[in-house]
């Protein structure tokens, strides 16, 4: 049969940790990542472009058919840093914070949405050469919240029913390519923060798994608390979630701070969260010094810094076995020097390096299914033997 013209078949091996303020992906190999606010619009007009310039990933412009999304949601969206420049838009908070992340029409878009993305930089010299049609098998790993893991079963469901084709329509090198993606979840659900904690103890001069330890995975709506006995063997009946809604502290800081000032001078959460990661207070507006949030943020960041430190101690309770503890995720770049400056008695409170708190969950799914996947082909070369 000949081969049809403009469509190349292809394959994926994806991580994806859909985190509450940013998305990120690792494909083909661990330190190839991607991050996108997780920022979604719906955008049923065409939109204006004069010169359709920028990277591919800031102007995510796509189509979604897929049997994953409820019917009335619409099928046009714009994505990450584009739709984070609509005055409509914000992060994940309010009723859809209430929503577990399994359930949120947000992250089946992302997923897609990331999928489609990474398939097509894998395949750009194709696209270059006037590949139009992208059909994907995908190799998927993917986590949710301790408080959901339940819900495994049904998200893998919907990730593996059918077919899902995302069309680029104004992304700058990719207008009009589809990508027809086939996901299939080979290590099932991960747990979170246990995917962090397989990324840390990978590293060489580690010694987690000599010692007993408990870690916090800060995120925005959710905090992930588990503790792990010598050899990394996770204590199910000590490990526990909350909701403690850094996404509405961000949004509130926000709020404040234009209120103060008497105009919209800050327009997006996600300027908010890159503020607050990056310690940089000051707020400029065509050029002058308009104010700052320093006093704002820390306000209403002390304050949950006391909860997240007061849940933590009350879990560490249940485990006073463990040695120290250990925060990761973006939200513990954000809280770390409040949660110091908080704990008066000087525990061993440990925090990961900020270049990669926010990261190790998608690095550690990562490892997970590469590990998944070698399992998998050598039980399969035994049974052909």
């Amino acid at each position: 049969m000949p081969k049809e013209a403009g469509v190349k078949d292809t394959s994926m091996v994806i991580a994806i940790d859909n985190g509450n303020s940013f998305v990120k992906a690792a494909f083909d190999q661990l330190d190839n990542i991607l991050m996108i606010p997780n920022v979604i619009v719906p955008s049923e007009m065409k939109r204006k472009v004069i010169l359709n310039q920028g990277t591919p990933i800031d102007n995510l412009d796509i189509e979604i058919v897929s049997p994953a999304l409820p019917e009335g949601v619409g099928r046009n969206f714009h994505v990450g840093i584009l739709a984070s420049r609509n005055a409509r838009a914000q992060s994940i908070l309010g009723h859809r914070a209430a929503q577990m992340k399994s359930q949120r029409t947000e992250t089946m878009i992302t997923t897609l949405t990331m999928l489609a993305f990474a398939t097509a930089m894998k395949n750009q010299q194709a696209i270059s050469a006037g590949v139009r049609r992208l059909r994907a098998d995908v190799q998927l790993g993917i986590g949710l919240p301790i408080a959901e893991v339940a819900e495994a079963a049904v998200l893998e469901a919907r990730l593996t029913s059918g077919v899902h084709t995302v069309v680029f329509k104004s992304t700058p090198g990719l207008e009009g390519v589809s990508v027809e993606l086939s996901v299939s979840l080979p290590d099932g659900v991960n747990v979170d923060n246990v995917a962090g904690i397989i990324d840390l103890a990978s590293d060489p001069k580690s010694t987690l798994a000599d010692k007993s330890f408990g870690v916090a995975d800060l995120g925005g709506i959710d905090l992930d608390i588990a503790f792990f006995k010598p050899g990394l063997e996770l204590d199910d009946y000590t490990s526990t979630g909350f909701r403690i809604n850094l996404n509405d502290i961000v949004s509130r800081i926000r709020k404040d701070f234009n209120a103060s000032v008497g105009q919209e001078y800050l327009t997006s959460d996600v300027n908010v969260v890159d503020r607050l990661v990056h310690k940089e207070y000051e707020v400029r507006w065509q050029g002058l010094v308009k104010g700052n949030i320093s006093d704002i943020a820390n306000l209403h960041l002390t304050e949950l810094a006391r909860d997240v430190l007061e849940r933590v101690f009350d879990a560490w309770a249940a485990a006073p076995e463990a040695e120290e503890f250990l925060f990761i995720g973006g939200g513990s770049v954000i809280l770390s020097s409040y949660l110091k400056e908080l704990d008066r008695q000087g525990h061993p409170l440990r925090f990961d390096r900020p270049e990669l708190a926010q990261l190790r969950n998608v690095r550690g799914t990562y490892r997970s299914l590469i590990a998944a996947l070698q399992t998998g082909a050598e039980v399969a070369a035994t049974e052909a033997d």
